[in-house]
């Protein structure tokens, strides 16, 4: 029998591969659909309408951004903000971006340049794909209530990716209203995160939560109480207050 647990060591250093070829196996989908996008799908609607050569930071790669929505639309992802966090922590979209950290803006402007471009070219690579037989495809999130073969039909596809971007459009626009379309949603405060005195923050706000639970636990008992001096009052006089109540308006009624 174990005697204790693994030892938990966040300050272990570990470094990635410096390969991104390695951080994920070779027959993992993602590299399936970079492969696709980048060498046998034309993207050309998206880089025509894109400014380079100009002075100002370079602009992402339009191949780039797409392949990060039709990887976010094949996991039921369509949340610029989400969107912009798994670029933060999630392996395969990290490998998609490339080093690169577009913001939720960023994603959210380039669906709303390109709508139909978008969802064709969702359509093209979802059929494909299926064509392959990949498992990306397989574990999507696709009209449970059909079957697959009808889901694998170019005109299901081309239903799911319209879906999938008009889904994007509203959940953003939601958003926007929320938040507002600069911000994330989910800053949090320097004085939450930063090492520097957080835990007497900690505790303080730990103090300020067990003050409030003690006072609602007051409360509830100052009620319990006077509701047991009004029983108690009702069983002196022979009735209860409800009782009198009634008795009141048997009494005000008209003979």
């Amino acid at each position: 029998m174990a005697k204790g647990y693994r030892r938990v060591d966040r300050d272990q250093a570990f470094l990635f591969p410096p390969d991104m070829r390695e951080w994920l196996p070779a027959g993992h989908p993602v590299w399936l659909v970079i492969a696709v996008v980048a060498d046998h799908l034309d993207t050309s609607a998206f880089h025509a309408r894109r400014k380079t050569g100009g002075a100002g930071t370079a602009g992402y790669d339009p191949d780039m951004l797409a392949t990060v929505l039709v990887w976010a639309y094949a996991h039921g992802v369509v949340w610029s903000r989400r969107i912009e966090e798994l670029c933060r922590t999630d392996v395969a979209f990290r490998v998609i971006c490339g080093g690169n950290l577009p913001d939720h803006v960023t994603f959210a402007r380039f669906r709303s340049d390109f709508p139909g471009a978008v969802a064709a070219f969702f359509t093209e690579v979802l059929v494909l794909c299926a064509r392959l037989g990949t498992v990306a495809l397989d574990g999507m999130k696709i009209a449970a209530s059909a079957s697959k073969a009808a889901n694998r039909t170019e005109e299901g596809l081309r239903k799911l990716a319209a879906e999938a971007v008009g889904a994007h459009a509203e959940a953003d626009a939601a958003e926007d209203a929320l938040f507002g379309a600069g911000r994330r949603g989910d800053e949090v405060p320097e004085e939450a995160w930063s090492p520097r005195g957080r835990a007497g923050r900690i505790r303080a706000a730990l103090a300020g939560l067990e003050a409030e639970r003690k006072a609602a636990e007051q409360e509830q008992a100052a009620k319990a109480e006077g509701f047991r001096e009004r029983q108690a009052a009702g069983q002196r006089t022979g009735c209860s207050p409800d009782s009198r109540r009634w008795s009141w308006r048997r009494r005000s009624w008209p003979a």
